[in-house]
């Protein structure tokens, strides 16, 4: 049906290009954030808290604007209360 439609139309080729890149984008990026960043929960049950594990040096944030920071923090004890 779409294949038909755009050998019909092959001005349609982008639309339907750039519909499934955001489409794929909408799905692949909450997927990212699920996966990689600790402060997001989905399971309770196994891992209640699991920012805990996260090292001072570590950075979690998607963009990093000093990177000497976190260096900085490496050699750092974790402070117990």
């Amino acid at each position: 049906m779409v294949v038909s439609l755009v050998k019909a139309n092959p001005a349609l080729a982008p639309l339907f290009l750039f519909a499934g890149a955001g489409c794929a984008a909408a799905v692949a990026y909450p997927m990212y954030l699920l996966r990689t960043h600790p402060e997001i929960l989905v399971d309770r049950k196994n891992n209640p808290a699991p920012w805990n594990r996260v090292k001072q040096h570590e950075n979690i944030k998607f963009i990093n604007v000093k990177p000497e920071f976190y260096e900085a923090r490496k050699n750092l004890d974790r402070p117990s209360y």
